[in-house]
Order: structure tokens, then sequence, then C-alpha cells
């Protein structure tokens, strides 16, 4: 899935799926609801045909939804893919199994079965600035004009830059403090002081300059260039999540995260 400004890689697992002779078959990617405008084409097609529910996608597509268009999309075994209002995502398929997600644009949610063993080979999702590793999550990723970000809702990931490091700005003092005023309401002046104390000591432990770091669940990140702001997940960041979860609830709902 190619991001135009950001860009992740996520391993996620796939199982097998055996026919009746115990063989291997190929993975089975359909896509099991969609509503308004959605359009599956081919990677060297500017228009492609109208999809239905029960579509089933062949080797390399770019799902498209409109102004209107949702979609979700399972992947195999491996889990079921949201697809939100004007976004756009490629999937590739090699072999038997589904092993790369270009996310080209808009709002996805991503709810992937955990990996147990090594049975299945990776997927990959791929933006331009990073690679994100997955066992069992659902996450968010943001592509929109004003909003890069990545948001964790259960499990967790790890996010790696392709190139040079990112500049890491955590926002873990503001939580800590948050939860520092809940326990003593009464000496709100005395905490504010100490605080401001606590934040100028501990200023410099919140900025990383690393290729790879760790994203952990009810939090996420955004991108502004190699800057990254980590910090817990928004209210918005939880709606949108909350929302797409709640359109693709028959199939989440056996996702094994």
């Amino acid at each position: 899935m190619r991001f135009k400004d950001l860009t992740l890689t996520v391993f996620a697992g796939l199982f097998g799926i055996l026919t009746a002779s115990g063989s291997p078959a190929g993975e089975l990617i359909e896509v099991v609801k969609s509503e308004g405008s959605v359009e599956v084409r081919q990677q060297d097609q500017q228009a492609g045909a109208d999809a239905e529910t029960r579509s089933v996608l062949s080797t390399k597509y770019i799902l498209v939804t409109g102004r209107d268009g949702r979609a979700v999309v399972r992947v195999g075994q491996s889990g079921d893919v949201v697809v939100e209002r004007n976004s756009t995502i490629e999937i590739n398929k090699s072999g038997n199994h589904a092993n790369l997600f270009r996310q080209v644009t808009g709002m996805i949610f991503y709810a992937m079965n955990s990996i147990r063993g090594k049975l299945r080979p990776p997927i990959k999702i791929r933006t331009n600035v990073a690679i994100i590793g997955i066992r069992g999550t659902r996450f968010l990723v943001a592509d929109l004009q004003d909003r890069k970000e990545i948001g964790v809702r259960k499990g967790s990931i790890s996010v790696t830059s392709p190139g040079e490091e990112f500049e890491i700005h955590r926002k873990a003092q503001e939580d800590e403090f948050a939860a520092f005023k809940k326990e003593a309401q009464d000496a709100i002046d005395r905490e504010k002081r100490e605080f401001s104390e606590y934040q100028a000591e501990n200023e410099r432990e919140f900025i990383e300059y690393k290729r790879e770091f760790g994203l952990a669940a009810d939090r996420m990140v955004t991108f502004d260039g190699r800057r990254v702001t980590e910090r817990t997940l928004s209210g918005e960041s939880k709606k949108d999540m909350e929302s797409l979860e709640s359109y693709a609830a028959e199939w989440i709902k056996e996702v094994r995260d």
C-alpha cells in the first residue's frame, strides 16, 4: 500500500487454507461488506468495476472508496481490513497468500489475527516513512491532508524507519502528570509547580533519535517529516476506530487478537 506522505510495513501472518484433501489452497480475499461507491481496479487501470459484497479479489488489485463508500475486506484467516470513505488500498497476492498491502491514501482500520508459530508467510503494509511489525492487533492508519498518524487500539506494534532515524517526541510526562493530579486534587497549585520542575528536568529524556520504536495499546504517533510525536490515543482516533469496528462488527468479532 503506497502512502503519499506516510509509509509503513506491517508484518501479519496468514494460515494456509486447506482443501478437503489437505493440500494448500489459495488464500480467499473477498469484499464481505460494502456500501456506496466502492471500485476494484487492476494496478494499471485508471478506472475499474464496481465492487459487490462477496466479490472475490484477484492476484493484484486496488480497492477505491468514494465519498459515500465503505468496505470490509476479509483476507483469508489473517484478519480484516476496514476501508473508510475516500480511501485507496492495494493488495498484492503472491502464490497462495496476500503478501503486501499499500495504503495509498485515506483512513483504514486493520484487525489482524495473532500469529501462532511460523505457519504463515508475512503480510507487509508499506508507506514511505515506516515499517510496522505486528502480532495480533487492531490499529488505524490515517493518511489525510492534515492528519498523518498511526493509532493502536489493541495489541502492540513496532515501527521502523526505512531510512534515517526518527526524531521521536514522547508525551508520556503529560499522561503521568494527569494520573498524579487525580491522586491529589487538594493540592493543584503545588502539583503544577512540581510538574513544571519535573518536566524541565526530564525534557531531554522524551526526545529520542531512533530507527525503531514500539507502540502499545491506547497510544498513537503523528508524523511531520522525520518528526514523530507519540502520545495517548486521541478522542478523535478512538471515535474513528469505534465507528469502523461497529461497521465491521460481524467479522471483527472473530479476530483472535
